[in-house]
C-alpha cells in the first residue's frame, strides 16, 4: 500500500507513513470497505443471474403442464405440487420422482415445434398469402384488361351498339365498386378493397371510350366525369387508408389511352387526361406519403409524353406541349414535399428519387422545343425558374423542418445546378467563368455551414471547371493570348478590363475558399483537412501565373529589354512574400516553396539574364535578387524560434 499524501511504499499493517508520518489508519479502513462493496456487488450479480435461471427454468416447466394436461399424456395434481414444502432448487438437483409425473429443472423438455413443422406452416402461410394477394391483383387487372380489350373488339366486330357497350362497362365498374365493399363489410378487407380498385379502373375505361371513341358525351361532360372517378379513387383510399386501392386505379388510367387507342392524335384530350390523373395524384400526396403512387405516376405521364411526343408533335403544338411539359414537371417536383406543405411537422420527408430525373427530362424537352422554335438563349428562362422553385423549396424545408438536412442540401444542390446552367445560356466567353467562380464561393460557404460532403463534392467539381476553363480556355481563346510569346494579340490593352474583372473574380473565389476553411469551426473535418493546402496551395498557384502573363504581356509590348528582367523581379519579389507569409503563419510548405522558387531565380538570373537582357536591367534583376536573398536570410535569423521547438 503507497502512503495518500506521499505516495510512498509503506508495510500493510503500518499504522502511520514511515516517510511522512501520516496516520494511514482510516485510508486502510476506507480501502478495506470499498474492496467489501466490491465483493458484495459481484456476489448480488451472481444470486440475481440465479433467480433469473430459477425464474426461467418455472416459466418453462409451466409450458410443459400445460401442454401435458392437453395432450393427456401424463396427469399431475397441481394442488399437491403446491402444496409441497418450498426448497432451493439448484441446476444440479432433481426432484425425487413421484407416481405422477418426474420434474427436472435441469433439463426440461423442449416446448417449441420442430423445425419439420415450422417449415410446412411456413409454407402454408406463404401459399395463403399468394393466394389471397397475388392471385386476386392478377385477376382485378385481367378482368380491367379484358374489360377494355372487349370494348375495342365489340367495336370491330358490331357486336354491340356504342351505347350499349359503353353502358356494359359502366356497369360492370359499379357491379365492382358495390361488390367490393359488400365484401368488405363482410370482413374481406383485402378481397374487397382490390375489388374496388378494379371497378374504378374500369369506370376510367368506360368514360375515356364514351368521348375519345364513340364520342357519346361532351368534352366537359367527359371531363367532369374523369374528375369525379379520380376523385373517388382518391377518396376512397383515403377512407380506407390502402394505397392500393388508389394504385389499382391509377394503373387503369394510364392504360386506357393505351389500349383504347385509335392511331389519332388529340392532343388536348390526352394531355388533359393526364393532367387530370396527375392532380388527384398531387391531391391524395397532400395527406398521405405514399411513395409508390408518386413512382408510378412519374413513371407512366413522361412515358406516355414520350411516345406522344415521337409519334405526333410538331412546331405548331409548341405552346400547348409546352404548357403541359412543365405541368408535369411542377407536379413531380411538388409531390414528395406535398405532405410537409400540410402537415409542417418532423416527419422524415421520403420519394426524394423522382426529383433529379423529373428535373432533367423537363429541361431536356423545354430545350427541344424552345431551341426548335426560338433562340436557345430563351430556355434561360426555364432554368432560372426552376432554380426559383427548388430554391424556395429548400428555404421551406429549412424553415420548417431542419432536421430534414438531406434533403434541403439535395434541393439547393438542385437549384445551383440550374443555375450553373443557366449561365452559359444568357451570357457568353468570360462571363461563364465569372459566375461560376461566384456559384462555387457560395457552395462553399453552404458546405461549410451544413459540413455536408455533397456541398463539398459539388464545390470541388464546379471550381475545377472554372480554373479549367479560365486557363485553358479564357485567356488562349476569348482573350487571345498567344504562346510561347506570352503575348495578347493584338496589343496589351486588348480586352484588359475583361481579362482585370475575370483574373481577379478567379483570385477572389480561390481566396474566400481558403480563407472560410481556415476560420471554420468545423476544421477538423476530413474535407477541410485535406482541402486547406489544396485551397491555399491553388490560390498561390494561380496568382503566381495570372502575374506572369500580365508582366511577360506587358513588357513584350513596351518594354521587351526588359521583359526578362521584369520576370526575375517578379519571380523574386514573389519568393520574398511566401518567405514572410511562411513565417506569419509558420508554414513551412511556404517557406520551403519559396526556397525553391529563389533557387529557379537564380539559375534564370544566370543562365538566361545574363546572355538576353542588357547590362543596365541585368544590374537590377542582380541587385533585386541579392538584396531579396539576404532579408530571406535575415528572416531565418530573426524568426529561428518559431522553427525550432522549444528548449525543454
Amino acid at each position: 500500500m503507497r502512503c495518500p499524501k506521499c505516495q510512498t511504499l509503506m508495510p500493510e499493517n503500518a499504522a502511520a507513513c514511515p516517510a511522512c508520518g501520516h496516520d494511514v489508519a482510516l485510508y486502510r479502513s476506507f480501502l478495506e470497505m470499498k474492496q467489501n462493496a466490491a465483493t458484495l456487488k459481484n456476489d448480488a450479480f451472481a444470486l440475481f443471474k440465479q433467480f433469473d435461471l430459477l425464474q426461467q427454468r418455472f416459466t418453462q416447466f409451466e409450458e410443459l403442464l400445460t401442454e401435458t394436461k392437453e395432450t393427456g399424456a401424463i396427469s399431475f395434481d397441481i394442488e399437491e405440487i403446491a402444496d409441497t414444502p418450498e426448497k432451493q432448487p439448484t441446476p444440479e438437483v432433481s426432484e425425487k420422482p413421484t407416481p405422477k409425473a418426474t420434474i427436472s429443472l435441469k433439463e426440461p423438455r423442449p416446448t417449441s415445434p420442430p423445425s419439420s413443422a415450422k417449415t410446412t406452416q411456413e409454407k402454408q402461410q406463404s401459399e395463403i398469402t399468394f393466394g389471397q394477394k397475388w392471385l386476386l391483383i392478377a385477376g382485378v387487372i385481367v378482368t380491367v384488361l379484358g374489360v377494355g380489350w372487349f370494348l375495342k373488339y365489340s367495336f370491330d366486330q358490331n357486336w354491340i351498339g356504342p351505347a350499349g357497350r359503353v353502358a356494359l362497362a359502366y356497369l360492370g365498374g359499379i357491379i365492382f365498386l358495390g361488390g367490393g365493399e359488400l365484401f368488405r363489410r363482410k370482413d374481406f378487407d383485402i378481397f374487397g378493397l382490390y375489388l374496388i380498385g378494379g371497378g374504378i379502373a374500369i369506370l376510367y375505361f368506360a368514360t375515356f371510350a364514351a368521348f375519345q371513341i364513340y364520342h357519346l358525351i361532351p368534352q366537359s361532360l367527359a371531363f367532369l366525369v374523369m374528375i369525379l372517378i379520380t376523385t373517388l379513387a382518391g377518396i376512397l383510399a383515403l377512407v380506407y387508408d390502402t394505397k392500393w386501392l388508389v394504385v389499382l386505379g391509377l394503373i387503369g388510367g394510364f392504360l386506357t389511352p393505351v389500349i383504347l387507342s385509335t392511331g389519332q392524335d388529340n392532343q388536348f384530350v390526352l394531355m388533359s387526361y393526364m393532367t387530370i390523373l396527375n392532380a388527384g395524384i398531387l391531391s391524395i400526396a397532400f395527406f398521405k406519403q405514399w411513395r409508390l403512387l408518386n413512382y408510378l405516376g412519374f413513371f407512366f405521364t413522361w412515358l406516355l409524353f414520350t411516345g406522344w411526343m415521337f409519334a405526333h408533335y410538331n412546331e405548331s403544338k409548341f405552346w400547348m406541349t409546352f404548357i403541359f411539359l412543365n405541368i408535369f414537371f411542377l407536379t413531380y417536383a411538388v409531390s414528395p414535399f406535398a405532405y410537409h406543405l400540410v402537415k409542417g411537422h418532423g416527419k422524415r420527408l421520403s420519394g426524394l428519387r423522382i426529383i433529379v430525373p423529373n428535373s432533367f427530362i423537363g429541361l431536356g424537352y423545354s430545350y427541344i422545343l424552345i431551341e426548335e422554335h426560338f433562340q436557345v438563349e430563351y430556355v434561360s428562362i426555364v432554368t432560372l425558374v426552376y432554380a426559383a422553385i427548388f430554391l424556395w423549396m429548400a428555404q421551406f424545408i429549412y424553415r420548417r423542418n431542419r432536421e430534414q438536412i438531406g434533403a434541403f442540401v439535395m434541393l439547393l444542390a438542385e437549384a445551383m445546378i440550374f443555375l450553373v446552367i443557366t449561365i452559359p445560356l444568357l451570357f457568353s466567353q468570360h462571363w461563364i467563368t465569372v459566375f461560376w467562380a461566384i456559384q462555387a464561393t457560395v457552395l462553399l460557404w453552404a458546405a461549410v455551414k451544413l459540413d455536408n460532403k455533397w456541398l463539398y463534392g459539388s464545390f470541388s467539381v464546379l471550381l475545377a471547371l472554372t480554373l479549367a476553363k479560365f486557363f485553358w480556355y479564357d485567356y488562349p481563346e476569348i482573350f487571345d493570348l498567344r504562346l510561347p510569346d506570352m503575348s495578347f494579340w493584338p496589343g496589351y490593352l486588348h480586352r484588359l478590363l475583361e481579362r482585370f474583372i475575370t483574373s481577379g473574380t478567379v483570385l477572389a473565389a480561390l481566396l474566400l475558399s481558403a480563407l472560410m476553411v481556415t476560420r471554420s469551426s468545423n476544421r477538423k473535418s476530413g474535407f477541410q483537412q485535406a482541402a486547406l493546402p489544396v485551397l491555399w496551395g491553388g490560390f498561390i498557384i494561380a496568382l503566381f501565373l495570372v502575374l506572369n502573363v500580365e508582366t511577360a504581356a506587358y513588357f513584350h509590348d513596351y518594354g521587351s529589354q526588359a521583359r526578362f528582367a521584369a520576370i526575375s523581379v517578379l519571380w523574386t519579389m514573389f519568393s520574398l512574400l511566401m518567405m514572410i507569409f511562411g513565417f506569419s503563419f509558420n508554414l513551412s510548405i511556404l517557406r520551403k516553396a519559396a526556397i525553391a522558387l529563389f533557387a529557379v531565380t537564380m539559375l534564370k538570373v544566370f543562365l538566361l539574364d545574363m546572355a538576353n537582357v542588357s547590362t543596365p536591367y541585368r544590374v537590377v534583376s542582380f541587385l533585386v535578387l541579392g538584396l531579396m536573398l539576404i532579408g530571406a536570410s535575415y528572416l531565418y535569423h530573426r524568426f529561428k524560434e518559431r522553427i525550432l521547438p522549444p528548449e525543454e
